[in-house]
């Protein structure tokens, strides 16, 4: 008896142990986990701040571009992409830096990249008026090379972005085994090299890049939002998955169709559901995602964009073009919406904003009406309140826009004229005659147009080829 009370003893203080032990196993690991994101947090600032302090305020800023929302582009190396915030700059007007900065205000004029550099020179020039600037665009002047992507040709591409001559471009395959994204070096258009693939499980619909991550909306129903490191261009990792929270349990999860990034958040897109298509996620502590705001549109998401305390959402439904207030991040508000002629036909597509200057465009729907317009420039007085407009027909619809200081690149799905540079006031939201624009014929349908210093690219739809738009 006393022999099996003692074993009953040990057997209790055993137990114990493994439960003290697995209870410090866990807390030493979540504690590792915070230490090597703080760590590389503080690796990424010092190396940042490092390169800050070896140059002068000026050079930092005439020879930097700006990328994205509110990030400066410093440098690129094989260890990935450095950048350095706006906030850590010495104190100035740094309103110039919203838009596309990371590419030209006019790609008639390649010297100039990023919306400082334009002020720069027009100081130094003592030309206050920076319209008078821009240049002529001659389409004699205009160079279109496709580049071959070394990817699987049945691969269907979804979308794309390019940084300092590298690709990064991602699928949507119906096969397990295939890649979801690859990063490509396009230097030498007749000899694209790839440098990194990875496969993240579920295709991927968008992406956005983010200094060392990128942030990608998943075309799946176990995990919307995936995030990846760029540990460098020659290696990427999966580092976490997120799934959205149902609003019930036994409500059927969406997939995501959109994303962007801004100030360590993620806006995130997805088709109709029984919860919110607009989701905004805390991905300060990337390991640990965090969803802390909505709004349920009851249609698709197909574009976001953020810009000041607004988000602009281009939807499938009768509201094509919504602005969010997110004033309060948890609970945004409509602040205004848009809808034209045609909507019950056709979606809102692509969101621009080039500065305050806002661009919507749509699909056909299938067929033409020449009263149904897909392409609607707003006045930059007019970007919240949505009053203010002018439109052009696309036939075929308009899948893609960048904008500089006076025109807008359309990469749009009109047979022969798969690019059209349409001429435009980014003050007034005016569109100028037809008679003064220029369109090239592609042999594919456009997927998406994006662009990279002082160039364009246009990825096909169904077909492994960028094509690159340079202006002599």
């Amino acid at each position: 008896m006393i022999f099996t009370k003692n074993r009953g003893v040990i057997i209790i203080d055993i137990l114990l142990a493994l439960s003290l032990a697995t209870f410090f196993i866990a807390l030493i690991t979540e504690s590792s986990f915070e230490a090597r994101n703080m760590f590389e947090r503080a690796k990424m600032k010092d190396s940042a701040l490092d390169s800050f302090e070896n140059g002068t305020t000026a050079e930092l800023l005439i020879t930097s571009q700006p990328f994205g929302n509110d990030m400066i582009e410093k440098n690129i190396d094989s260890n990935g992409v450095l950048f350095i915030s706006v906030e850590s700059l010495p104190a100035t007007n740094y309103s110039e830096f919203s838009g596309t900065p990371f590419c030209s205000v006019d790609f008639s004029n390649r010297e100039i990249v990023g919306s400082y550099s334009f002020l720069r020179k027009a100081w130094n020039i003592g030309n206050n008026s920076n319209l008078n600037m821009l240049e002529k665009v001659d389409a004699s002047n205009i160079s279109i090379e496709p580049i071959t992507l070394p990817v699987n040709p049945l691969l269907p591409l979804t979308d794309l972005e390019v940084r300092n001559g590298v690709a990064y471009i991602s699928t949507d395959s119906t096969t397990a085994l295939d890649p979801d994204l690859f990063v490509v070096d396009i230097h030498d258009q007749n000899n694209p090299t790839l440098l990194s693939s990875i496969n993240t499980g579920p295709g991927i619909s968008s992406f956005v890049l983010a200094g060392k991550r990128i942030f990608a909306a998943a075309a799946s129903t176990a995990n919307q939002l995936h995030i990846i490191h760029l540990n460098s261009l020659s290696s990427l990792s999966l580092e976490e998955k997120f799934k959205l929270p149902l609003p019930y349990a036994t409500a059927t999860p969406p997939f995501g169709s959109s994303i962007f990034y801004k100030n360590g958040l993620v806006y995130l897109g997805t088709e109709k559901w029984d919860g919110d298509e607009f989701s905004i996620i805390d991905v300060n502590n990337p390991m640990v995602p965090l969803k802390i705001g909505g709004f349920e549109t009851g249609s698709k998401i197909n574009d976001i964009f953020i810009h000041d305390k607004f988000a602009y959402v281009a939807d499938s439904d009768h509201d094509q073009l919504r602005v969010l207030d997110l004033n309060n991040i948890a609970n945004p508000t409509i602040a205004n919406s848009f809808s034209s002629s045609g909507w019950n036909r056709q979606e809102g597509k692509v969101i621009s904003f080039f500065e305050d200057g806002l661009a919507l465009g749509r699909t056909s729907g299938g067929f033409d009406i020449a009263s149904d317009h897909e392409v609607f420039v707003f006045a930059t007085t007019s970007s919240t309140t949505l009053e203010r407009f002018s439109s052009m027909n696309i036939p075929g619809g308009v899948y893609g826009i960048v904008a500089d200081r006076a025109r807008l690149y359309l990469a749009t799905r009109e047979v022969d004229k798969e690019l059209q540079i349409v001429n435009y006031s980014i003050q007034s939201g005016s569109v100028l005659g037809t008679s003064t624009n220029i369109s090239f014929s592609l042999p594919v349908a456009p997927k998406t147009i994006t662009c990279d210093n002082g160039s364009l690219y246009i990825l096909a739809h169904s077909a492994p080829v960028i094509y690159e738009i340079s202006f002599k």
